[in-house]
């Protein structure tokens, strides 16, 4: 090969690199703004629970709240039927929201069919039985399990994964083959869940209990945790400043005399008191 034409080849473009077309970047869907608010570490997340309206769900939704939750458990005061349930989450996610299906000794089956059947894809799992079903939950559906703490602050209830039954299955999986237990581990119940909410022994009832003395449940679920129990517009800043939670739960603290329908300006000081920031309390 000359020089002359060894240079010519050096000079000449790379053809195939030339015509490969430019990859298009993919449109990201629009995550729901409690998503958006959890990865950017900004203010904290607002749940609503207890809504047992559209105009409810709308009212909360227009105010910022990140979740909307229904108590699907019928022997609740603020429990909804499927239909209706279906309507709200119908609304929540319109305006950005997450609808949340609340559960309490319902089993795997009932539950699984409820979210189906409503549309919601977040279980909170109130009770016992509720919290039995983890284990066999589909991962499509979010869990939010939840704790109760007394009036000292101290945790009653066991943390995700404290379960004997899971502990006891991968202390077995360990004597019977090291190699392939973790395999089998993976592969076994659930244990995973989304977010931890702590609450007072008696949910739903306000009272609250010392915030001050709580050991917030950090790295127990994947995305974070959540403060209940006695939560209103007047105590919401002070809460959050004592316990940095990722998120807050409130369902009488925002309840007109009915105990029941939610009263708009209690929701708009809520939000907008979980939101401030801790230097203004």
């Amino acid at each position: 090969m000359s020089a002359t034409t060894a240079s010519r080849l050096a000079a000449a473009p790379r053809v195939g690199r030339a015509l490969r077309a430019p990859r298009a970047a993919a449109r990201p869907a629009r995550p729901a703004r409690a998503l958006v608010v959890a990865a950017a570490g900004k203010p904290t997340l607002v749940k609503v629970c207890g809504v047992t309206s559209v105009a409810d769900c709308a009212l909360a939704v227009a105010q910022g709240a990140d979740f909307v939750g229904m108590i699907l458990w019928p022997k609740s005061k603020r429990s909804v039927d499927l239909a209706l349930a279906r309507e709200i989450a119908d609304a929540a996610k319109s305006g950005g929201a997450i609808p949340v299906g609340v559960f309490v000794d319902e089993s795997v089956d009932a539950i699984t069919s409820a979210c189906a059947a409503t549309g919601i894809d977040h279980a909170q799992l109130h009770g016992d039985g509720a919290r039995a079903a983890l284990k066999d939950l589909p991962m499509a559906i979010k869990a939010i399990w939840v704790v109760s703490a007394d009036k000292d602050g101290t945790i009653v209830t066991p943390l995700p994964g404290d379960e004997d039954a899971l502990m006891k299955q991968r202390s077995d999986a360990m004597g019977a083959n090291p190699v392939t237990a973790a395999v089998d581990w993976v592969k076994g119940p659930r244990r995973v869940v989304d977010w931890c909410l702590v609450d007072g022994v008696v949910a739903g009832s306000g009272e609250t209990y010392d915030w001050s003395n709580l050991k917030p449940p950090k790295g127990v679920s994947r995305k974070g945790w959540l403060l209940a129990g006695g939560l209103d517009p007047t105590n919401v800043k002070e809460a959050i400043a004592v316990c940095a939670p990722t998120g807050v739960d409130v369902a009488s603290g925002v309840a007109d005399d009915s105990g029941i329908a939610k009263d708009a300006d209690k929701v708009a000081a809520f939000v907008a008191n979980a939101r401030a920031r801790a230097s203004d309390a």
